[in-house]
């Protein structure tokens, strides 16, 4: 009596956590739209190729931005599902632009959390100005927290790795913990 307890037990905690997972996050089950505001907020930390690296604060938009890769940007998102197609791009008071196309999987952890990853290439450029043309790639893991199904905050890790035509020097970015917010339609 004692085994089919212990079994029965086991099959409805089996439910329960299925019917936990199923539910976790409905807004992705069909074709969704995000609208965001990325890398809006963070701490970075850059490694020029050659030299000693370098911590720099952002607060509000572009306050300090000490590689083209950490400037905030606006970033557009289709969700098949979960999986997520997009591209996201901005533009510095010093006339820098950058362009990131990505590929991401939303990873939904209870009804008002997912875990975004995502990763892709960008190319960054001064226009006119004799700074480097930049190109490279970029992963994220940032943790999205719902307030509300059509809207979400984002926190995370970011690491970009940049290539610059030359004499100029590569790097390599952290973004320690990068804010954000995104809008789903």
């Amino acid at each position: 009596m004692r085994k089919q307890c212990f079994v029965v037990w086991v099959l409805a905690f089996a439910w329960a956590q299925a019917a936990v997972v199923a539910s976790a996050q409905p807004q992705f089950r069909g074709t969704r739209i995000a609208l965001s505001i990325e890398r809006f907020m963070g701490v970075d930390y850059t490694d020029f190729q050659g030299r000693r690296g370098d911590v720099t604060a952002r607060m509000f938009l572009n306050a300090s931005e000490g590689v083209p890769t950490n400037c905030a940007r606006f970033g557009f998102d289709v969700f098949i599902k979960r999986l997520s197609l997009g591209a996201a791009g901005g533009v510095t008071t010093d006339g820098v632009g950058l362009f990131a196309p990505r590929i991401g999987y939303m990873l939904g952890i209870v009804s008002h959390l997912g875990l975004w990853m995502r990763a892709g290439g960008f190319f960054a450029s001064a226009g006119n100005n004799p700074a480097p043309n930049y190109f490279g790639m970029y992963a994220e893991v940032l943790l999205q927290w719902f307030p509300h199904s059509s809207f979400a905050l984002h926190l995370g890790p970011t690491f970009d790795m940049a290539f610059a035509d030359d004499p100029h020097p590569h790097y390599v970015s952290f973004g320690i913990p990068q804010f954000g917010l995104s809008a789903f339609f």
